[in-house]
């Protein structure tokens, strides 16, 4: 006996099977013949193509959203499992599609909530740190360990250093007008060692500061955009960050917020790339 026709309402249940390309070839057909005369699922159909498109670009961009091995490796085998008992569904070439969908939905969820987590306590922990450092040695020295030159940094403690000794340039001109760079160098604060540029910006002193990245952060290619964060007050301090391969760099000074994106915007680009290459 024929099937009656795909309609609206079918189309759009099997959209996404569609698209992922889990339906039957004679599925499939059925619904082409429909999207030939129908605007309207045309038009739902590639939305939703925009909508995974954008969401495969973001997680692209956000490596440390990735799952752990073990994370998916277990979630491998539940899928198997699910998948083998779950019951069949017309014209869709998997079994138990929307339960297993329903599965990744849900690990996914908890996997990136994990490690979401981490990686917002381990910034926070940097970005009190970078405070710290800015307060006790850019506005006021108290620092137990005197600072050294970023070209003794680099000798010691590798190529990064040598990065700063240049970028960013002495006198940077951003939207809301120039900064310019009073002092380059390496410090220790509360056991962790930083390079520290200190800028004059918009009347107040400013520190870029660059420290490695915790362990648990996955290192970002070169090729990856910089992403410029708020991290917002800590200690009475503005604080923007952004990830460079290993290393964290955070701004962090008594001005407003905006004008310290800004800031971290008109040098980020060059910095990453450089920093990524060391």
């Amino acid at each position: 006996m024929k099937q009656p026709d795909m309609d609206c309402r079918n189309v759009r249940e099997m959209a996404d099977s569609f698209l992922a390309e889990e339906l039957l070839t004679e599925t499939n057909h059925e619904i082409l013949r429909h999207l030939e005369t129908c605007r309207a699922c045309r038009a739902d159909l590639a939305a939703r193509r925009s909508l995974r498109e954008g969401v495969r670009r973001a997680f692209q961009r956000s490596p440390e959203l990735d799952p752990t091995p073990e994370f998916a490796t277990l979630l491998r085998a539940s899928l198997r499992q699910r998948a083998h008992h779950a019951p069949a569904r017309r014209g869709i070439r998997f079994h138990g599609w929307w339960a297993v969908a329903a599965t990744v939905l849900l690990a996914v969820a908890l996997g990136l909530g994990y490690r979401g987590r981490d990686w917002i306590r381990a910034t926070a922990t940097l970005a009190r740190a970078a405070v710290g450092d800015h307060r006790n040695c850019a506005l006021q020295f108290r620092l137990a360990e005197q600072p050294i030159s970023l070209e003794e940094a680099a000798r010691r403690y590798g190529a990064a250093y040598r990065v700063l000794e240049t970028l960013p340039p002495n006198d940077a001109m951003t939207a809301v007008g120039p900064a310019h760079v009073l002092e380059r160098h390496s410090c220790v604060y509360g056991g962790r060692r930083f390079a520290h540029i200190v800028f004059e910006y918009r009347g107040e002193k400013v520190s870029l500061l660059v420290t490695d990245a915790e362990r648990n952060v996955q290192i970002l290619p070169r090729d990856a955009l910089p992403q410029v964060t708020r991290t917002g007050r800590v200690d009475d301090m503005s604080v923007v960050s952004f990830r460079a391969a290993g290393h964290m760099v955070f701004l962090a000074g008594d001005v407003a917020e905006a004008d310290l994106m800004t800031l971290a915007r008109a040098v980020a680009g060059p910095l990453f790339r450089e920093l990524s290459g060391a």
